[in-house]
C-alpha cells in the first residue's frame, strides 16, 4: 500500500475535551484528547472545584481523583467502564493496599490494564495522580 494512502486510511480526527473544572482553564494542556474511539486522559488528581487538594487522607484523595477522572471521561462521552489502561502514581508505597481496596469501589473485574508507580508529585500534599486511556463503548464483555 502506498504511504499516502495508508496515512489517509489511518487519519483520525482529534479534538480536546472541554475541561469540567473551573481551575483547568488556566493550564496549558488538555484534560483529555479524543481520537476516534480513544480517549486519552491527562493525569487527574484530588482537586476540588477551586483547584485545592481535597484532603490529606489518601483514601479520600483517591476517591476524589477517580471522581475527577469520571467527570473528564463524561465530557468525552465515555465512562470508567470504558477505561482500558491506567497509570497510577503514588507518593507512598505504603498506600498500595488502600489503593487496591478503593479501586474496587469504582471498578470490578476484569480491571483495566494498570501500572502503579511510586513518584514525587508536583503539588504539595498531593498523594495520587491517575492518567488513563479509554475506548468509548468498549466496555468489557462479562
Amino acid at each position: 500500500m502506498h504511504a499516502a494512502t495508508r496515512r489517509a486510511r489511518l487519519k483520525l480526527r482529534m479534538h480536546a475535551v472541554a475541561p469540567p473544572f473551573p481551575w483547568a482553564e488556566g493550564v496549558d494542556y488538555s484534560q483529555a484528547v479524543v481520537a476516534g474511539p480513544l480517549v486519552f486522559v491527562a493525569g487527574q488528581g484530588p482537586f476540588e472545584e477551586d483547584g485545592r487538594i481535597v484532603a490529606t487522607d489518601f483514601a479520600e484523595q483517591l476517591r476524589r481523583t477517580y471522581r475527577n477522572l469520571e467527570r473528564v471521561l463524561a465530557e468525552a462521552d465515555a465512562s470508567l467502564g470504558d477505561v482500558a489502561q491506567m497509570t497510577v502514581y503514588l507518593v507512598e508505597e505504603s498506600h498500595y493496599a488502600i489503593f487496591k481496596t478503593v479501586r474496587r469501589e469504582f471498578f470490578e473485574a476484569p480491571f483495566p490494564a494498570s501500572t502503579v508507580v511510586r513518584a514525587g508529585l508536583l503539588f504539595e500534599g498531593m498523594l495520587v495522580e491517575i492518567d488513563a486511556i479509554a475506548v468509548r463503548g468498549g466496555r468489557f464483555a462479562l
